[in-house]
C-alpha cells in the first residue's frame, strides 16, 4: 500500500508539472499593452496549452476594453472642446478596440475548456457588442466599407459564436437590417464571400419579409460581380440563382436574373419552362410579361410585344423598364410601317398614315410619362427615344 501511494504521489507531482505554465506565458501576466500581448501570442501560442491560450486571449480582452473605455473618455473631451479633429481620431480608436474585445473574447472561449471566463466576458461584452452597430454606421457614413464590413460584421457574427450562445438575444431589434447593412458594406468592399455571409443572416432573420427584396438585390449583385471576373463560373450562378429562386419563388428580381441567365448561357428550354410556369400561375405577373415582351420585340413582333408590355405596365404601373420598351415599340412599329409604306420621292400610303401617327402619338405620351416620373433618369434612359419620337413625328407630318 505504501509503495502504491508513493506511486500515486509521484504521478499528481508529475501531473503537477505537466500543468505549469511556460515562462513565455508567465511573462504575459505581466504586460500592459495590448500590442505586446498579441505580438506574445504570436510567438508563441502554438507551445502554449489551451489554459494558457485561453488566460493569453483574455489578457487581451481586458487591455481591449480598458483602451475602449479609454478612449471612448477621450472622444467626449475632444468633443467638449470642439475639437472634432481628435474626436474622429478617438472614436475611431475606441471603435477600433471594442472589435478587438470581441474577437479576443471568442479566441479566449475557443480555448477555454473549463469555462473559466465565458460568464465574465459575456456580461462586460454585450454592451460593446452593441456598440459595433454605430461603429458601422460611423464607417458606412464616410464610405470607409472595409471598417463597416468588419463592425456590421463583427455585431452579425457575436450573435451565433460560441461565446454568446447562452446569451437571450429575444428582445433585440433591428438585426435583420443591422445584418443587410453588413452584406451591403461588404459587396461594395468587393467581400462577396462575407457578402453573401451576411445576406443569408439578414434573410434567416425575423425580419425576413420586410428586407428581403433589398438583402437579394445585394445578394444577386454579388453573384453578378463574381461572375463577370470568374471568380464564379457560369454553371455556379446559374445554380446559385436557380436555388434562391427556389426559396423565394415569388420575388421578381431573381425571377427576372433567373430567366436572364438562362437566355444568356444558351438553355431556352429552361427559361421556357420557368416562363411558362409563371405565367400559368399569373397571367397578368409583370416580370413574366415583360421578358415575353422583350423576347417579341428583339424578334420585331411589335404588337405581341406590346401587348405584352402593356399586361406589365397594368399590373406594374410603377415598372418603368417596361413602359419604355412599350413606348419603344409603338415608336418602331409606326417607324416600320411608314419606311415599308414610303415610296422613292417620299409620299406615304395615305392608308398607312393615320395608324402610325396614332401610334407615335402613343408612344410620345407614353415617354413623356416615363420623364415625369424619372426626371433624371435615375431608372431608365429616355431621352434618346423621346427625342427620335418627335423627330419621326414631325418628319411623318
Amino acid at each position: 500500500m505504501k509503495k502504491f501511494m508513493i506511486m500515486a504521489a509521484a504521478v499528481m507531482v508529475s501531473l503537477s508539472v505537466n500543468a505549469q505554465s511556460s515562462p513565455e506565458a508567465k511573462a504575459i501576466k505581466k504586460m500592459k499593452s495590448y500590442t505586446e500581448v498579441l505580438e506574445a501570442i504570436k510567438a508563441n501560442g502554438a507551445s502554449f496549452d489551451k489554459a494558457d491560450n485561453a488566460f493569453a486571449y483574455n489578457k487581451l480582452v481586458d487591455l481591449a476594453i480598458s483602451e475602449n473605455s479609454k478612449t471612448e473618455k477621450a472622444a467626449i473631451e475632444a468633443q467638449l472642446a470642439k475639437n472634432a479633429e481628435q474626436q474622429t481620431q478617438m472614436t475611431n480608436a475606441k471603435n477600433a478596440a471594442a472589435y478587438n474585445a470581441l474577437q479576443a473574447a471568442m479566441q479566449c472561449n475557443a480555448f477555454d475548456e473549463k469555462g473559466k471566463y465565458k460568464n465574465k466576458n459575456v456580461n462586460r461584452l454585450m454592451t460593446i457588442r452593441n456598440s459595433m452597430v454605430q461603429a458601422g454606421l460611423d464607417a458606412y457614413n464616410t464610405k470607409d466599407y472595409e471598417s463597416a464590413t468588419k463592425y456590421f460584421g463583427a455585431f452579425v457574427e457575436t450573435r451565433t459564436d460560441a461565446l454568446f450562445n447562452e446569451a437571450d438575444f429575444s428582445r433585440e431589434q433591428n438585426f435583420g437590417q443591422i445584418a443587410y447593412y453588413a452584406a451591403l458594406a461588404a459587396y461594395f468592399n468587393k467581400d462577396y464571400a462575407k457578402c453573401d455571409q451576411y445576406a443569408d443572416a439578414a434573410l434567416n432573420s425575423s425580419e425576413r419579409d420586410s428586407i428581403a427584396n433589398d438583402v437579394i438585390i445585394v445578394k444577386l449583385g454579388a453573384y453578378e460581380e463574381q461572375a463577370k471576373t470568374a471568380v464564379m463560373d457560369s454553371a455556379t450562378y446559374v445554380k446559385n440563382v436557380r436555388a434562391m429562386y427556389d426559396q423565394f419563388p415569388e420575388n421578381e428580381n431573381i425571377f427576372g436574373k433567373l430567366v436572364g441567365l438562362y437566355e444568356e448561357t444558351g438553355d431556352k428550354a429552361s427559361a421556357k419552362t420557368l416562363l411558362d410556369a409563371r405565367l400559368a400561375a399569373n397571367p397578368h405577373d409583370a416580370m413574366a410579361n415583360a421578358y415575353v415582351g422583350q423576347t417579341a420585340q428583339g424578334e420585331q413582333k411589335y404588337d405581341e410585344a406590346i401587348a405584352a408590355y402593356s399586361k406589365a405596365v397594368a399590373a406594374k404601373p410603377d415598372f418603368l423598364a417596361a413602359k419604355l420598351n412599350l413606348g419603344v415599340c409603338y415608336l418602331n412599329k409606326a417607324v416600320a410601317a411608314v419606311d415599308a409604306n414610303t415610296d422613292a420621292r417620299g409620299n406615304i400610303n395615305p392608308e398607312v398614315k393615320p395608324q402610325a401617327m396614332s401610334d407615335l402619338n402613343e408612344a410620345k405620351k407614353i415617354l413623356e410619362e416615363v420623364r415625369t416620373a424619372d426626371p433624371d433618369c435615375m431608372q431608365v434612359n429616355w431621352k434618346y427615344p423621346l427625342e427620335r419620337v418627335n423627330y419621326v413625328i414631325e418628319n411623318v407630318k
